[in-house]
């Protein structure tokens, strides 16, 4: 039987899987930045050699020969950076390393560029730049308003232009920006989850198919100079449908709305969090590198719950004494972005009728 292996590529140099004890990978949507935990035995005092701001790559799969294996033989899975070191120097003596993909310092830091008149695709460049990542970018035309990079951190201000644009935004493993249209989507499957069905169970999922909360309908509202109101709406005309013809509106007072266009941009921003009518799970199975997020599995074995899904988040988690386990979050529609980190960019308090 195949034997689950790993990786961990530091500053260029191979930690030897004997050192390795737990390795942490998670693979989020775009508006998160994916991470990792490793923990290594430290008697040969790697801490010494850690060191913050590392680039960290890392490789998980199966391996034919467990004694006799390359690297080779995996999948490269993550590109990233140290955040931090943290030796252990007690009966266990372990060091453990955390970090992010580099998307993490863009996060982190708040949007400086003097304002001018810039397009989206030129913004994008700026900041590709300045962290010395491979431009993929779209070239836009039109100026951006300055109330869309204002009081941001630049991963905010690049989503909210991804967003404006149509866009997606994202680094990936091979230290590119990609700034541009949405890739097409994959209908292949790279997982199959089967619950107790004998001779193929691998997992345990759990389901949610609700409606609470969901609106088909969103009205920006600001009264602006003079109180003249500023309005614009967005109607997802699916839902609609799916709920009978019924509006289901929310009214939000956007202080940010200053215009008719921003209006209806945060209209249609907002509509996409909150008309997400979808079937949602999460659970756990076998170790499975090819499960990333936006990619499909189909589950056998749960009644009319048995469809493909999209792969929302995916964490992988590999031990010497536990063997390796892929926990994930689906959605029976093609996730929009990561929910758990929406409030990232959504403001929290904002006042609804």
């Amino acid at each position: 039987m195949d034997a689950p292996r790993a990786i961990v590529e530091v500053a260029g140099v191979n930690v030897r899987w004997y050192d390795l004890i737990n390795l942490r990978f998670e693979d989020t949507l775009y508006l998160a930045a994916d991470s990792f935990e490793a923990e290594f035995r430290n008697d040969r005092l790697l801490s010494d050699w850690f060191r913050k701001q590392q680039e960290v790559k890392i490789y998980m799969g199966y391996v034919k020969n467990p004694e006799a294996w390359i690297k080779s033989e995996l999948d490269h899975v993550f590109t990233g950076i140290v955040d931090g070191v943290k030796p252990n120097f007690s009966s266990s003596m372990t060091v453990q390393l955390i970090g992010r993909d580099y998307s993490a310092p863009l996060i982190d830091t708040e949007y400086s560029v003097a304002y001018a008149s810039r397009t989206s695709s030129q913004i994008a460049a700026i900041l590709a730049a300045k962290y010395g990542l491979t431009p993929k970018i779209t070239t836009t035309t039109v100026v951006i308003d300055k109330e869309l990079v204002a009081d941001k951190k630049e991963w905010e201000v690049l989503q909210a232009l991804a967003d404006l644009e149509g866009f997606v935004c994202y680094v990936t493993k091979d230290k590119k920006l990609y700034f541009g249209p949405r890739a097409e989507e994959d209908e292949t499957i790279v997982a199959n989850l089967y619950y107790r069905v004998p001779g193929l169970a691998n997992c345990e999922i759990e389901f949610d198919d609700s409606v609470v909360g969901v609106v088909n309908k969103v009205t920006i509202r600001h009264w602006g100079k003079n109180k003249t109101l500023i309005e614009a709406s967005a109607v997802n005309d699916q839902v609609l449908a799916a709920m009978g013809g019924q509006v289901k509106e929310r009214v939000i007072y956007e202080s940010k709305a200053t215009t008719y266009a921003l209006a209806q941009y945060y209209a249609e921003k907002r509509l996409k969090e909150l008309s997400r009518m979808v079937i949602t799970g999460s659970g756990s199975c076998i170790g499975n590198q090819k499960m990333l997020t936006e990619k499909r599995v189909k589950v056998f074995g749960c009644g009319r719950f048995n469809e493909a899904y999209y792969i929302e988040k995916a964490s992988h988690e590999l031990s010497k004494s536990a063997g390796y386990k892929t926990s994930f979050d689906i959605t029976s529609i093609r996730p929009d972005s990561a929910e758990q980190y929406r409030q990232d960019l959504y403001d929290d308090k904002e006042k609804t009728a």
